[in-house]
């Protein structure tokens, strides 16, 4: 993804955040969502396994990128299809509460960058076909929980979550309530963050 390609994402997205109407806002967040996971995955399936073992721009290997996208949409997963989604949504907001499936086990971290290297070496045995499997799975399944038909408490839900402060550009900063934040991240984990190791 270019330059201009990137600003054209972003203008999008906050244009999404600046719709008053929630009922809008969510429909045309869900119609990006469908556009975005639609290019990544395409781009997944286009990475041989050769170049799914290159270095990427942050000197992880490509499928190493590839499975902190999806380490953090499991994450949001997670929180999303809790019953209580509002505390445990708090907790991640902290870092705190990430129910890791292979140990069964609750874990808390520190900072960003324990949680993507706790990610990291997670995965780092896993083939790419495996990875890639599982990416593909992850964002599907993160994308049907936000359908066109949406209930009022699922908007109340987003809306009415605390507020987060996200610099998304050197000069824009979106103060947002966390509920959108977290799915809106996800979206760009998947267009932009990493689009120069993806497409």
């Amino acid at each position: 993804m270019d330059r201009n390609a990137k600003q054209k994402w972003y203008k999008k997205l906050i244009g999404i955040v600046s719709t008053k109407d929630l009922q809008t806002r969510y429909l045309e967040l869900v119609q990006l969502h469908a556009t975005t996971t639609h290019a990544y995955i395409s781009a997944l399936e286009k990475i041989t396994k050769d170049k799914a073992k290159e270095a990427s721009s942050d000197g992880r290997s490509v499928a190493l990128v590839v499975a902190h996208i999806m380490a953090w949409e499991e994450w949001q997963i997670q929180i999303f299809t809790d019953q209580n989604k509002e505390k445990r949504l708090q907790k991640q907001m902290i870092l705190q509460g990430y129910y890791d499936t292979d140990t069964q086990k609750i874990v808390d971290f520190k900072t960003v960058d324990a949680f993507n290297a706790y990610s990291a070496k997670r995965y780092s045995q896993h083939s790419w076909q495996e990875i890639k499997q599982k990416a593909v799975h992850t964002a599907l399944k993160l994308q049907s929980l936000f359908p066109i038909t949406v209930s009022k408490e699922w908007i109340d839900f987003l809306q009415n979550s605390p507020k987060h402060n996200w610099k998304i550009l050197p000069k824009i900063t979106l103060t947002i309530p966390s509920g959108w934040y977290l799915w809106m991240v996800s979206l760009e984990h998947e267009a932009v963050e990493h689009a120069a190791d993806l497409y």
